[in-house]
């Protein structure tokens, strides 16, 4: 039975209610789900429902996905660029919904940001567009990618902006391994690398102005209760290297890491850098005895079904929620459990 320790809902920037998530996971024989929402943490209404569902045999966790800075020793990555994920943490702490509500006040500041930008380079699209996107309490890329195809003629850009790349990349080998790697990584990753990431060919992304770093938003989840996990290392690791990772686990200023991520990557170019990465990391775990985590980071239904019938791939989390309880650092208060 996989367990899913990486999953969104309407509370952030996935496609399904917590009811849908739960029931669809339970459809799918997941054995654990935990809800892990962009700076988001349960609310009445989700706690309201999974409290009628204790005694189902599908679990569900209550988590959160922090989008912090890097820790003070690096440089480079941005804020909000290092996403922490907390599991079993308790959704009525006050200090973590402080930093949800000052988290969310900083999306919004930087979707406002992105849109103007987005403007710039040709596209049409409006904050409201984002905001009925976003449908809940945290704004992200995603919606505004959503937005953008609410307009038939933003694809059209999109095209001539990929040429544009694709020419300037033919004498510039920096813009040519950008190239590279977003055509290799699938569709779904074009936006963010044409236009929003901070690495992005073009300028349209922004930082939120708002961000606490790694040790911060450590502390923040292991005050309400939780356990820290690095998420999805590919997306740090030219920041973060094994060495680094290593130096957070030995002096514990973080519980473990994701060893099951990547979903979208799998058929993609990066693969097999992804699967070597995840060697390293469950080697590293096992020294300094940490917490390995993961899953699909499952936004929809198709995210879910796809990694359900991903056997080999999705067999690596089995045991992961057993293994967190036998860490002594959580309880199961914050569960179903």
């Amino acid at each position: 039975m996989f367990e899913s320790l990486h999953t969104h809902t309407t509370l952030s920037d996935g496609k399904l209610s917590h009811k849908q998530m739960f029931l669809l996971a339970e459809s799918l024989n997941v054995s654990v789900v935990a809800f892990t929402d962009h700076d988001a943490i349960l609310n009445d209404d989700a706690i309201s429902y999974l409290t009628t569902v204790k005694s189902s045999r599908t679990k569900w966790i209550s988590g959160i996905e922090i989008s912090a800075a890097p820790p003070k020793e690096i440089s480079g990555l941005g804020k909000g660029g290092l996403h922490v994920i907390g599991l079993f943490v308790d959704p009525k702490n006050p200090a973590l919904m402080e930093h949800c509500t000052k988290a969310q006040a900083a999306r919004v500041e930087r979707m406002e940001k992105i849109v103007f930008n987005l403007k710039l380079l040709g596209f049409s699209i409006s904050e409201s567009e984002c905001l009925i996107a976003s449908g809940g309490e945290a704004i992200g890329r995603p919606h505004i990618v959503e937005a953008l195809k609410l307009h038939p003629e933003n694809e059209n850009v999109t095209k001539l902006l990929i040429e544009k790349m694709k020419k300037e990349a033919e004498t510039d080998s920096e813009v040519r391994e950008k190239y590279e790697k977003m055509m290799g990584a699938g569709e779904h990753q074009i936006p963010y690398s044409l236009f929003l990431s901070p690495d992005a060919y073009l300028k349209g992304y922004e930082e939120v102005t708002y961000a606490p770093d790694l040790d911060e938003s450590a502390k923040l989840i292991r005050d309400a209760g939780g356990v820290a996990v690095i998420a999805h290392y590919f997306t740090v690791k030219k920041k973060m290297d094994y060495f680094f990772i290593e130096k957070l686990l030995k002096e514990k200023r973080i519980d473990g890491m994701e060893t099951v991520y990547g979903l979208w990557q799998i058929g993609q170019k990066n693969e097999s850098e992804i699967e070597a990465d995840k060697i390293e990391l469950r080697k590293l775990l096992k020294i300094y005895d940490g917490i390995a985590s993961g899953g699909p980071d499952a936004h929809s239904e198709e995210d879910m079904r796809k990694y359900a019938s991903l056997g080999t791939f999705a067999s690596q989390s089995i045991g992961m929620t057993e293994k967190i309880l036998e860490s002594g650092k959580v309880d199961k208060k914050h569960s179903s459990l």
